[in-house]
């Protein structure tokens, strides 16, 4: 039974072992029994061998040797892996590791002859003893004599030398430690929550915010990006230089606001694809920030940097300034064109930014722009009010007088114009005031989309001018209908 148990013991083992078991269980009573009876054995073995050796070399050379072969049995493996979890600690740097690594070793410390050895426990972080790149344990061991060994597993500091020397480097180790003793009685911590884009600011382009301010106050922070909190932990004095910091890199040491005004000033202020504002922020060092849907600015950063940013979008607002003009709203549809399209292509053809507010009868459109820019604007806005569309290669115009057909070649809503656009494949502006129709595309196209205007002028053309002259005869005496006083051909009936 025992060697059984043995047996399914050794198997389990190996399964174990397979799996990448790292630890060792403990023996079973009945394992070990079976295990020592099986040693016990094959030691008995060996000594039997040992004792017919030493026969055989005393005999006759002529007796032959009796070779008794060796019979294997299987041993039971008594030890069984197991798997343990592992806990992950925070890393620590290189450097940490590489100045404990020369002034720390877990071996015993051998005195020489004449010397002494006192210990001094280094507490939770020994690593104050032994200072950044090894300063602070190199300058007692100079100013000591002692030399000083720190036990990195029991975190126990051990000072070797003459008496003297020991003496004093006692003092000093115990002076640094309760002198960060009382720097930790004196710490504290402060929470504050921000925005993440706060959070960003205070830690910087690659740390370089949060490391000076670190650096400066000696206070360790820490910062979350995610949930937008900080933890300042240091003296209270120091803590609150360190916030001052904090608050400065996320927030400015200064904040105004510019009214721009307008979504044009808005749009100048950006440029196109953000690049002036991100310019303007490069320039100066002052965070600029629109919130969506308004037209305030908000500056922040260095008293400087503030005032040299005003200037410059006072500046660049001044400069694109351009002008304002009044339409009816019925001309709104014309600025925009079909879809926007006409509204967009002055704008990017110009580098103005347009915009249009309509009122109870007339709309107010904005403009800005350099000066150059605006007047070219101006020009191409007037044009789109006044219905002319511009050629493009290989196209022409033309214009047909309309008259008292405007109505009728225009259709119900516009429904005639549409219809001819579509059969023809041209552009066609009705201008009621005008009583005139210009026709833009191919020659051919205007060509046909012409005639068939004209064929639905014509009748109603004709008409009117026949009602007219039919007008002027009467009133002439020319008509055929009029009937002569002197020549009453009625009179005697």
């Amino acid at each position: 039974a025992a060697l059984a148990e043995s047996e399914a013991a050794a198997a389990k083992a190996a399964a174990a072992k397979k799996n990448g078991a790292s630890v060792l269980s403990e023996v079973t009573p009945a394992a070990a029994t079976a295990a020592a009876a099986v040693t016990g054995e094959k030691k008995k073995r060996k000594r039997n061998k040992k004792k017919k050796k030493a026969a055989d070399e005393g005999s006759a050379p002529s007796t032959p040797a009796v070779v008794v072969p060796l019979q294997w049995e299987t041993v039971p493996v008594v030890e069984e892996w197991q798997e343990v979890g592992t806990k992950k600690s925070k890393p620590k740097s290189a450097a940490d590791d590489a100045d404990a690594a020369a002034f720390a070793s877990d071996e015993p410390v051998v005195e020489a002859a004449g010397e002494v050895s006192v210990t001094v426990d280094a507490g939770s972080d020994p690593l104050i003893l032994i200072g950044k790149g090894g300063a602070t344990i190199t300058m007692m061991q100079e100013t000591t004599g002692a030399k000083f060994n720190l036990n990195r597993t029991t975190n126990v500091l051990t000072i070797t030398g003459s008496e003297e020397s020991v003496e004093l480097g006692l003092a000093q180790a115990r002076s640094i430690l309760a002198t960060e003793a009382e720097r930790k009685a004196n710490e504290v911590t402060e929470n504050v929550t921000w925005t993440s884009d706060a959070v960003k600011g205070v830690i910087g382009k690659g740390g370089a915010n949060i490391r000076a301010t670190e650096e400066a106050t000696g206070c360790k922070i820490d910062a979350d990006v995610e949930a937008g909190t900080l933890a300042i932990t240091g003296p209270s004095a120091q803590v609150a230089i360190a916030l001052t910091m904090c608050h400065n890199a996320a927030f400015g040491e200064v904040q105004d606001v510019l009214e721009l005004g307008s979504r044009n000033a808005v749009n100048v202020v950006y440029g196109p694809n953000f690049q002036t504002i991100r310019g303007l922020q490069d320039s100066t060092g002052c965070r600029l920030d629109i919130d969506r849907g308004t037209t305030t600015l908000k500056l922040s950063g260095s008293a400087e940097a503030v005032a040299n940013a005003t200037a410059q979008i006072r500046a660049l607002l001044d400069a694109n300034r351009g002008f304002e003009m009044t339409i009816e709203n019925s001309k709104v549809g014309s600025v925009y064109g079909k879809g926007g399209e006409t509204l967009r292509s002055i704008q990017d053809r110009t580098g103005t930014q347009i915009d249009v507010a309509r009122g109870p009868t007339h709309a107010t459109v904005s403009v800005m722009g350099s000066m150059e820019a605006s007047q070219r604007a101006r020009n191409m806005l007037q044009r789109a009010i006044d219905g002319e569309v511009e050629l493009k290669p290989g196209e022409v115009a033309e214009e047909v007088e309309l008259g008292s057909a405007t109505a009728a070649v225009i259709g119900r809503g516009g429904s005639n114009v549409a219809e001819l656009e579509k059969t023809h494949g041209v552009k066609i502006n009705v201008r009621s005031e005008l009583q005139k129709a210009r026709i833009v595309g191919r020659a051919e196209n205007v060509a046909a989309a012409s005639k068939a205007i004209q064929a639905i002028a014509k009748p109603i053309l004709d008409a009117e001018a026949a009602q007219k002259k039919a007008d002027e005869q009467q009133a002439s005496g020319e008509s055929a209908w009029q009937v002569d006083e002197g020549d009453d051909d009625t009179d005697g009936w």
